[in-house]
């Protein structure tokens, strides 16, 4: 097999494993989204609306460094920051006080 320089290929054992870390960001930042929107609908108004951008927002990130298309750490390190990212919305989430009564 000839091999081009400059071109970085990927041995069989890896490339599912990365395509399985894709639909683990596609499955959680779809599903915080969703979570956002349903689950604080009461806790937090319009907050929610961040929480779903941000969940969004995150995953489209996630999706494009697992690819290699953000440089600076490898793929198994980026997917590490984007799931801690996620876990740090959920739980902010949960911290930010309910709506005053007015703004419901």
């Amino acid at each position: 097999m000839w091999k081009t320089p400059g071109v970085e290929t990927y041995t069989p054992a890896v490339a599912p494993i990365i395509d399985l870390l894709h639909l683990i960001v596609v499955v959680a930042g779809v599903g915080i989204g969703a979570w956002a929107l349903v689950a604080l609908r009461g806790r937090l108004p319009r907050g929610r609306f961040v929480v779903f951008g941000g969940a969004s927002a995150v995953a489209l990130f996630g999706c494009a460094a697992l690819a290699g298309e953000v440089g600076l750490l490898p793929p198994e390190a980026w997917f590490a920051v984007v799931i801690a990212v996620l876990a740090a919305m959920v739980i902010a989430a949960y911290r930010v006080p309910r709506a005053p009564a007015a703004w419901r």
